[in-house]
């Protein structure tokens, strides 16, 4: 029963961490709902294992069953509340290489100890992951916090499904290579479940900067192209607004003119004169 709790727990952890990737933009209500349904299907899946090892019993093969197909409820219950597959599989794929890398170092450590039966390797396996989780969890919490790129990564077609299963491509060969029955694995293999995420977290930094400064060039060169047309728009704004100056200058000069004829024709008495002259204007103004 420890182990089926340990083992539970640690899937939790893992939703956890990948929660964290959306957790800046998501409401307190999208938050409250994700928290109830993943600790109630936590809860649920230690009574799915009593299931899953008293009919297979423990070992390798029905263990990393449990491991490798854990984290699919926590998936769906994420992406039902929170829209974008290809950021669901992003952070699951980055969650993967994590939780590859503190399994990794949590067998080295319980190797160190004089374990003679597979119910005690996956035991402390399973603890010495929830440790691991647990001691690194300022650090892993400010990664994930800050794990997504610009959703610009994602909303481009076809890079966004690139980028997004990039994690996946870089950890698959670990995975294909440990989907067997075997507990401990030689230390060639284990280094390389270490070496392999750890670089490309380093190179994956480097394309986040690189493309973070590229979008950053396009939205300068969006930004330039935006004032341009503004500033062309100002210009003929400007030149309308003085070829209507123009036009009012000449209307204010032909009314003034009108009414120095009119008032020279009322002080001389030609009162018809003027007439002729206003029903004239009125038809012109027409």
């Amino acid at each position: 029963m420890n182990l089926l709790i340990l083992i539970a727990l640690g899937q939790l952890v893992d939703a956890y961490f990948r929660w964290l990737a959306f957790s800046k933009t998501e409401s307190l209500i999208i938050k409250r709902k994700i928290f109830i349904r993943s600790a109630l299907w936590s809860v649920l899946s230690v009574f799915l294992y009593i299931s899953l090892f008293k009919t297979f019993g423990i070992n390798a093969t029905t263990y990393k069953a449990a491991l490798m197909l854990g984290w699919l409820p926590y998936f769906f219950i994420c992406l039902r509340e929170i829209p974008g597959l290809y950021k669901h599989i992003f952070v699951l794929g980055m969650g993967t290489i994590c939780s590859m890398v503190q399994h990794t170092i949590s067998a080295i450590i319980f190797l160190k100890f004089d374990l003679r039966n597979d119910y005690d390797i996956i035991l402390m396996d399973a603890a010495g992951y929830l440790l691991l989780f647990v001691i690194s969890l300022p650090a892993l919490s400010k990664y994930f916090i800050n794990l997504l790129p610009s959703c610009e990564f994602f909303d481009s077609s076809p890079m966004g499904i690139y980028i997004a299963i990039l994690p996946f491509l870089i950890v698959s060969v670990n995975i294909f290579r440990i989907a067997d029955d075997t507990l401990v694995h030689s230390d060639i293999e284990r280094f390389s479940r270490i070496y392999l995420p750890v670089v490309f977290f380093f190179f994956y930094r480097y394309i986040l900067l690189a493309a973070q400064n590229f979008y950053d060039l396009q939205r300068l060169e969006r930004s330039k192209t935006a004032l341009e047309e503004k500033l062309v728009a100002l210009k003929e704004y400007n030149a309308l607004s003085e070829e209507n100056q123009k036009k009012i200058s000449v209307m204010r000069h032909d009314l003034r003119h009108s009414y120095n004829l009119i008032y020279a024709m009322l002080e001389n008495g030609d009162v018809e004169a003027a007439r002729e002259h206003i029903r004239k204007q009125k038809e012109w103004l027409k």
